[in-house]
Parts: C-alpha cells; sequence; structure tokens
C-alpha cells in the first residue's frame, strides 16, 4: 500500500513506479463503476506507462481501466541517414536548382544530436545555410519513428508562412512520406460562431451604434471560411464587435456548444493534437507557457497540444517575446472597455440579461432584475466614476515627469506614484471598487446559475459575466503588482506610458510590470520541463559566443561549447568543442583542436552550442555602403532633410542595381515619408513601387518577386523571415538600424 485517503479519495501516488506497473485502488461500497475522478487519474497514469485497476475491499472481484500500455522504446535518428538526405546522393539532390551546403549538413547532423540525447541546443546559422530544412528534417522524422510532435516557433509571419506553405513540402518530396502539419494562432484571432449568432440577435442590446451590417457580415463569412481567423476576413472589423464575437477561453462552452464540432478555434486544436509539426510564434509559445505556469500544467494541453520538443527559430527574440506574458499590464482603454461591455448606456451584457429576465414569468426573475438595478449596475457606475478620478489625478503627475517618453516608476524615491496623496486615495478607492464590483458579479453570477429554468437561457450571458469578472480580476491583480508591489516579491521593472489619441481622442494611459531577469523562468518552466529545445537564429551569438545568450536566458554563460562551422570562414567535418579563449582563433581558422568532452552538465541543464558559418562569400559577393553627406536625422526639422536624402539614396542604389530593392524602415512615418518622396520624383515610373500599408503584406511581396525590378518599402514585418531567392531582391537600404532605445525602461533595468 502507497497511500490512503477517506470515504471519498485517495491520494494518487504513482512518481516512483516502474512503467508497466498497475495502480490498484480499492471502492469500499463495492461499486465497481469508476468515477470521473478515477478516469482522470487512469488517464495520467497511462500517460507515465501505468495501468489501473479497481478492487472490492475483500478483493474478489476487479474491474479493469486500462492495462499498462507496452514500454514505449524511442528509436533514435540515423545521424548519417538523415544528413545524407540533403547531401549530393541524397533526394534532396534531384530538385532544381540543388546545391550541396556543407553548413546545412552539418547542422542536421547537431539538431538530430539532440532529438537523440535531448538537452538544449544553441546552433547559429548564417544566412543560406538553409536552417529550415535543417531542423525540420529531423523534427519530421523524429515524429515519424517515434511518434512525437515539435512545435516549431517563430517570430515572424514571413517564417511561418514559408514553412507551412513551401518548406514542410519539400520536406514530404526529401522523406517521401506526409508530414501532419498544424498551423497554431491564438485564440483570439478565431471568430465564435456561437458569440457571433448571440450577437448578431441582440446587437440592439449590445451596442450604442447599429451595427447589423457587420454582424450580418460576420455570418456570411462564417457560412463561407474554411480557416475562420482574421486573416481569412474579408473586412476590416471595429474592435468593440470583434472583441463580442471573438473566441474566448472564459466564454466558451466547449463540448456543450452546439457549434463544437464546426468551431474553428475548436477544429484548428483538433488539427494541432493530431500533427507531427505544430507552427507557432513566440508569442503564442509564451502565452502557453504562462498558462502551464499558472496552472502547473507541463504534461497535457493548454493553448498548445502537448510536446516534448521545441524548436526556437529567430531565437535571438524570445528574452522580448516572452516578457510581456510574464509580466502585467492594465491600461485605460482597456479598463473603460471591459466596463463598457458590462453597462454602457442602457446597452452591453447587463442590459442582454435584463432583456431577458423582463421576457420570462419565471418566478426568480423578478429578484434578480431586483438585485442587478439595486447592487450590479450602480456598483460599475461607481468603479467608472472611481477610475476616471484616478486617471485624472495619475496623468498629469506622470506628465510632469515623463518628458514624453514612457516613466519608469520605483527606481527612484521620488518616482512612485503612491508618495503623492491624491495618487494614493484614488487608487484605493479603485482598488475597493473593483473589489466590490467583482465580489457582486461573482454573487450575481452565481444566482443566475441556480436558476435552473432560467440557466440555459442565460447559459451564453453567464459566461459573458464569468469573462469580465476575470477580466477585472486580472486588471485589479495588474494594479497591485505595478503600483502596489511587495518589497520582498520577484524582482520587475515597472514603468507607465502615455500614448496620444488620434483625431483629438483622449490618449491612452499604459501600466505594466515585467521581470528584469526571465532567466529563472525560462529554466524552471521551459529548459528543465522540455526534454529538446533547440535555438537557431542567423545573429544569436555575440564575438562568436553564446554566453551572453545563455545568461539572458537562464542557461548560464558556459565556458564549454561545440563549433560546426559550413563554408567560410572556417571547416570542421565534425563538432569539435573548445574554450571561448581559442573561439577567434578557430573562426579565423588557426585554431589547434583540443578533443574535450562536448556536453555540458550545467546544473542539470545539458547545453550544446555551434556555429555554422554562412557560405556566402561577403567580401567578394557583397557591398557595404555607408553614406557619410546625408543631412542629421536627430533633429525634428532635418528629418525631412534626412527623409529626401533617402530617397535619393534609393534611386542611386536602384540604377545601380536595375531595381529587385529592398528599403527598410524603423517607423510608418518614415516610411510613408521616403514614399512620397520616391513618388514625386518619378522613380514609380522607371521601377515597381510596393509600399506597405497599400497592400496585404505577403500579397505585396508576391508582386515583387514577380515583377523582378521593384522597390519595396517596408517595416518591421520586413527585416526578418522573408526569402526571395535568386535575382529579384539583390539590393537593401536601411535607414536606421532598429536598436532599442537605452532609456526605454525594461532595456534600462536589464542594462543595470
Amino acid at each position: 500500500a502507497v497511500a490512503r485517503g477517506n470515504r471519498t479519495a485517495v491520494l494518487a501516488v504513482a512518481r516512483d513506479a516502474p512503467e508497466g506497473g498497475v495502480m490498484i485502488h480499492n471502492h469500499p461500497s463495492g461499486n465497481l463503476d469508476p468515477s470521473d475522478a478515477d478516469l482522470a487519474v487512469a488517464s495520467r497514469l497511462y500517460e507515465d506507462g501505468l495501468g489501473s485497476v479497481i478492487i472490492s475491499n475483500d478483493a474478489a472481484r476487479m474491474y479493469v481501466l486500462v492495462e499498462p500500455p507496452r514500454p514505449r522504446v524511442r528509436v533514435p535518428l540515423d545521424l548519417e541517414a538523415v544528413e545524407s538526405t540533403v547531401g549530393p546522393s541524397g533526394p534532396l539532390s534531384a530538385m532544381p536548382g540543388y546545391e550541396d551546403r556543407e553548413g546545412q549538413r552539418a547542422m542536421i547532423r547537431f539538431v538530430s544530436e539532440q532529438f537523440n540525447d535531448g538537452g538544449v541546443g544553441l546552433v547559429e546559422a548564417g544566412t543560406g545555410t538553409g536552417k529550415s530544412l535543417a531542423y525540420l528534417l529531423p523534427a519530421a522524422q523524429w515524429a515519424h519513428q517515434n511518434g512525437e510532435r515539435t512545435v516549431v516557433s517563430t517570430n515572424t509571419i514571413n517564417l511561418q508562412e514559408q514553412l507551412v506553405g513551401k518548406d514542410i513540402g519539400l520536406v514530404e518530396k526529401v522523406l517521401g512520406q506526409e508530414v501532419k502539419w498544424a498551423l497554431m494562432k491564438g485564440r483570439g484571432n478565431y471568430i465564435s460562431i456561437r458569440r457571433a449568432r448571440l450577437a448578431a440577435e441582440s446587437g440592439k442590446t449590445l451596442f450604442e451604434e447599429d451595427r447589423d451590417a457587420e454582424l450580418s457580415g460576420y455570418l456570411d463569412w462564417i457560412a463561407k471560411t474554411q480557416d475562420g481567423s482574421l486573416t481569412d476576413l474579408p473586412f476590416e472589423p471595429t474592435a468593440e464587435v470583434w472583441d463580442e464575437v471573438r473566441s474566448e477561453t472564459d466564454a466558451c462552452l466547449r463540448a456543450k456548444c452546439p457549434h463544437f464540432q464546426e468551431c474553428f478555434y475548436q477544429k484548428a486544436r483538433r488539427q494541432a493534437a493530431s500533427a507531427d509539426l505544430v507552427v507557432a510564434n513566440h508569442h503564442l509559445f509564451f502565452s502557453d507557457l504562462s498558462v502551464r505556469i499558472a496552472t502547473e500544467n507541463y504534461r497535457d494541453a493548454a493553448v498548445l497540444p502537448a510536446y516534448g520538443r521545441v524548436v526556437f527559430d529567430e531565437a535571438h527574440h524570445i528574452e522580448d517575446s516572452a516578457t510581456p506574458h510574464l509580466g502585467a499590464q492594465v491600461n485605460r482603454i482597456g479598463l473603460f472597455r471591459t466596463l463598457s461591455r458590462l453597462e454602457r448606456g442602457g446597452k452591453g451584457i447587463l442590459a442582454a440579461v435584463d432583456d431577458i429576465l423582463r421576457g420570462t414569468t419565471v418566478e426568480g426573475a423578478a429578484p434578480l432584475r431586483s438585485r442587478l438595478e439595486e447592487r450590479v449596475r450602480p456598483r460599475v457606475d461607481r468603479l467608472r466614476a472611481a477610475l476616471s478620478l484616478f486617471f485624472d489625478e495619475l496623468e498629469p503627475w506622470v506628465e510632469a515627469r515623463s518628458r514624453g517618453e514612457a516613466l519608469r516608476i520605483g527606481h527612484e524615491e521620488d518616482l512612485e506614484p503612491v508618495t503623492h496623496d491624491g495618487v494614493r486615495a484614488q487608487l484605493e478607492s479603485v482598488l475597493a471598487r473593483l473589489a466590490e464590483l467583482i465580489r457582486e458579479l461573482h454573487t450575481f453570477r452565481g444566482r443566475l446559475e441556480a436558476e435552473d429554468d432560467l440557466a440555459p437561457t442565460l447559459e451564453g450571458r453567464i459566461l459573458d459575466l464569468s469573462a469580465s469578472e476575470r477580466r477585472l480580476q486580472a486588471s485589479e491583480h495588474a494594479l497591485r503588482l505595478c503600483l502596489t508591489p511587495r518589497a520582498d516579491g520577484p524582482q520587475f521593472v515597472r514603468w507607465i506610458e502615455t500614448r496620444r489619441g488620434r483625431r483629438g481622442r483622449k490618449g491612452n494611459l499604459a501600466i505594466a510590470a515585467a521581470p528584469v531577469e526571465l532567466g529563472p523562468l525560462l529554466r524552471e518552466h521551459l529548459f528543465s520541463k522540455t526534454e529538446t529545445v533547440v535555438l537557431t537564429s542567423a545573429t544569436m551569438a555575440a564575438k562568436a559566443s553564446f554566453a551572453h545568450l545563455r545568461d539572458r536566458v537562464g542557461l548560464g554563460t558556459g565556458s564549454s561549447t561545440s563549433a560546426a562551422f559550413g563554408g567560410s570562414p572556417a571547416s570542421a567535418t565534425q563538432d569539435m568543442a573548445y574554450t571561448d579563449s581559442a573561439l577567434l582563433e578557430a573562426v579565423s581558422g588557426e585554431a589547434e583542436w583540443d578533443e574535450v568532452p562536448e556536453w555540458e552538465d550545467d546544473e542539470e541543464v545539458l547545453v550544446r552550442e555551434s556555429i555554422v558559418a554562412s557560405p556566402f562569400d561577403y567580401p567578394n559577393q557583397a557591398a557595404l555602403v555607408v553614406p557619410t553627406d546625408l543631412p542629421d536625422a536627430a533633429s525634428a526639422q532635418s528629418a525631412q532633410a534626412f527623409h529626401k536624402a533617402t530617397a535619393d539614396v534609393v534611386r542611386d542604389v536602384a540604377e545601380a542595381s536595375g531595381g529587385g530593392l529592398f528599403v527598410l524602415f524603423t517607423s510608418f512615418g518614415a516610411l510613408r515619408a521616403v514614399a512620397g518622396h520616391l513618388r514625386e520624383s518619378g522613380a514609380a515610373q522607371n521601377w515597381p513601387l510596393f509600399v506597405q500599408g497599400e497592400g496585404e503584406r505577403s500579397e505585396l511581396l508576391r508582386r515583387f518577386t514577380v515583377a523582378g525590378d521593384g522597390i519595396l518599402l517596408g517595416t518591421a514585418s520586413f527585416w526578418e523571415g522573408v526569402d526571395v531567392p535568386g535575382r529579384p531582391l539583390r539590393a537593401l537600404v536601411i535607414q536606421k538600424l532598429p536598436f532599442k532605445v537605452p532609456t526605454e525602461p525594461i532595456t534600462a533595468a536589464r542594462l543595470e
């Protein structure tokens, strides 16, 4: 006997049970029918390779819930075989335009070893290596041999589209087998069929303005779309209507929903649950991780399906991507929008509930309407008034100290809002009113659920009330964390940011907090919980060392690495380990290699490293030109002159290259200004001009590639993950390098 309990339950203990064993559990009542808890425990145990049995007290009768599964035998990847698929005699060599890439073969071997042995692999692979195939081939082959999925997380939509639209298809041809894949998007990208129909039925009570045309548009689209996500939506949604019709965890009936089978989000989840490769983005991945941390669930599905292996492409972004999901934020517009969803001028969720209660003859409806009118609505009004006074007090305090930038608070004695009497008093009022409304919504929702005759009719609105309650709870948590932090709590950087409104509207005020050090969180909840993690990018090492990245993400600085070079500047036919002091010699090709252990045990997280150089001969294949005669870009007065000079540079480069030119900016304002100067000068008559914001991004890229001599002007989404092979892209103009502003709060705190 390993555990005992009471009449209704017994602790399930299985940590030390050998695979193939059976948990025997007695039912004192003699009734051997499994309870829901029995089934849940049996399911979890089965994942650990254990069976479950229920017996009577005298052990005379037995009910087998599930027999133990056959022990899993993992089949390691054949390193030579996987690497040879892209070699000169492999199936890839038969494809048009094939060229043997030594660096790609080295990276495939490195990633395959990571899958076989586990741990964390860091691999920097220069431009032109062919990183995508180098990790997709081992991941797909591993899934084929072992039935275990890999999550591939990228930072850009460009790379996601390339993976699912091109690279995975190529992997299938190379391996000669189907690869099941799924592209996962955040839940809020999908429309909810039930919520859309509910909003259409009660639109007059939900929205101040007439939104019937937009709601009808959603219903028509639902009948036609296969995807059901924003990327497929043929019109621009308004924020308030999309908020009412999008899929939400708190407003989901799950299997009880009449549209569960055709639900777009649930279909995407089912596809992901059976996929060998799940393609996601960094923000979705860390949203999933934050849910796992909160629920202590590292084995079952959360936002993403369960996984044991992850590949981060564009991995130099993971610290920035993880930061917002492991901190907290609240803003003025969001708070007032949450209250508006509940009640605004006789419209909103409460009005929709009241409308249903008024139209029923159920006996319990009258007291519920009284409570709604006398207790719930007044508390919404009180919180709205308290928030107005709070922001009226906080905003001038911030503006007097921020000088137009995000204001970092708490790091200096006089930069703590609650030390100001007026701000502190209004914050205390807001927190009190928030607590009152949350309690009242909880009580009111409970009473609605208790009315058996009303609950089915009100089911959707009860879920909406629950969602509002959770949003208010999250706002309360964020306000406390950002403005009244515990002295003995985790170290957070905290700031307040004023964002100007458009066309004379009142701007937004955002209050935020983020952990200064993400490393311990990532180490504990990601690297130590996942069997294999591969981080790759063309730009991960600094001075040919991963020490900085390792320190930032919680893998320690380390002193030994494993390098695999392909092409210039140095080449090695096998992975070799070296010390940091020998690194620059290795890059220059002058190293004398010593055999030292490849694996490093850094506090139980195994870390291997590899640097694969780009196959391009940059000195002979590229020219880097830095104009030194341009106007100063620092002042507002000279900004227009700088933009005009940029347009002149673009024309000069286009004349030299015959077009085929990307022009990249760090702001839309600069992009639009330069585009205007190019058009005024007649540049568009010589070279087709493609301007981000004047068309859908992927369509602009397709037209640029087809044109062959175009000029494409883009911002953030064109900086990375864009694949334009061959002649169509042959020159690049970068107006400004996108370095972080050193005074930005998170950057400043981490620099310190």
